[in-house]
């Protein structure tokens, strides 16, 4: 009969480790059928409003319908997934995150670049900026954005439905949350 074990972390073919879903059900003889969903595991540190901030795992699809890639951290934050799972560092807990109510990310140096935007992603424009988060707290960084035209603003960037965007700053690129900064000062 079926399962109820999880998955143990298996080593994908890259070499990182991976986390697994398990989804089950029934099949048409009432066993219990457990499917285990890889996943690549992505380390990042988040902060949440009023918290400190969090060490832990993201977990990306390892392949994109017809993509033949890995899904980006981008590409996960800005998903219209509602929570999305974290397993927390501290005591490998896993949490279910709000999505939106992340503030930012910011993925491990050694995290391949491939696992953090699109290569169609190609920065064109760069500009100063200081964020001011709902909380109060403050940050610098470049914002850095694909144009395909000359004229696009940093303000019509901001203005895309994406809810998260990349950010250059002193620790790495961040991706923030649009939606928890309260004002942002160009500079």
């Amino acid at each position: 009969r079926g399962s109820t074990a999880g998955p143990q972390p298996a080593l994908c073919e890259s070499g990182r480790v991976a986390c697994g879903r398990v989804r089950g059900g029934l099949d048409p003889e009432g066993i219990v059928k457990v499917q285990v969903i890889q996943k690549l595991r992505a380390p990042v540190r988040l902060s949440q409003p009023g918290e400190s901030p969090l060490d832990g795992h993201l977990c990306l699809l390892p392949e994109l319908e017809g993509q033949r890639r890995p899904e980006t951290v981008l590409e996960l934050l800005n998903s219209p997934r509602r929570v999305i799972p974290f397993l927390r560092a501290l005591d490998d807990s896993v949490v279910l995150l709000t999505r939106l109510n992340i503030d930012w990310v910011v993925v491990g140096a050694e995290v391949d670049p491939g696992w953090i935007m699109p290569k169609r992603f190609p920065a064109t424009h760069e500009q100063g900026v200081w964020l001011q988060f709902f909380d109060g707290r403050m940050m610098e960084g470049d914002a850095r954005w694909p144009s395909h035209a000359a004229d696009i603003r940093l303000s019509d960037y901001l203005n895309d439905t994406a809810d998260f965007y990349p950010l250059a700053t002193r620790l790495g690129i961040m991706m923030i949350n649009k939606n928890r900064v309260r004002e942002t000062r160009v500079g």
